[in-house]
């Protein structure tokens, strides 16, 4: 569409008819002052919101690095949930940073300004909290800090296999939002 008018503009005949209308139709002074106050709303409101939307990127983008840092760390997600077996104990200093990450997004300094982060952050709180919940409500912890698989679980094969494939399914559901979260935040770059 955008090429049919300059290419009509272009055009010397049409060009002039175009002119011709526009003058016959509107004073040129009307014209002119009408074209200047366009020109300064865009300029003002295009200015003012890439001014927010690059305050909100950088905001976003400071709270993506220390989610990704410090709170919930690549090196977590990939080197420890992707590959453990939690068909064995789990140490609770191990599920420390998915047991503090829960507490942390509380505060609203973590909140995205992007609302599609702000979704992704909370499918991947509600994956922690749902792993959590059902790593917590069948284990219990021994004396060494080691969160160990029920007796009546542990007994039953069908139990056992289910609890690991419900469990590992949960850790891929995390895994799954997290690079999710980093995918969205980078394409945003």
């Amino acid at each position: 569409m955008i090429e049919k008018i300059k290419k009509v503009w272009k055009d010397p005949v049409w060009s002039a008819v175009i002119v011709f209308i526009i003058t016959s139709i509107f004073s040129i002074r009307l014209c002119i002052i009408l074209l200047i106050l366009c020109v300064i709303f865009h300029f003002f409101f295009k200015k003012r919101n890439s001014r927010c939307g690059r305050i909100s990127y950088i905001q976003d983008k400071a709270l993506f690095k220390q989610i990704i840092t410090k709170d919930l760390p690549e090196s977590f997600i990939y080197d420890y949930l992707k590959n453990h077996d939690f068909g064995e104990p789990v140490s609770v200093d191990d599920l420390k940073a998915l047991m503090d990450f829960e507490w942390i997004v509380d505060n609203p300094q973590y909140k995205f300004n992007n609302p599609r982060l702000e979704q992704i952050k909370s499918d991947l709180l509600s994956s922690i909290k749902s792993f959590k919940d059902y790593l917590l409500r069948n284990t219990t912890e021994n004396e060494f800090g080691r969160l160990i698989i029920s007796d009546f679980i542990r007994r039953d094969e069908e139990k056992f296999i289910s609890y690991k494939k419900e469990l590992h399914k949960w850790a891929d559901d995390i895994c799954k939002n997290y690079d999710e979260l980093i995918r969205i935040m980078r394409a945003s770059a």
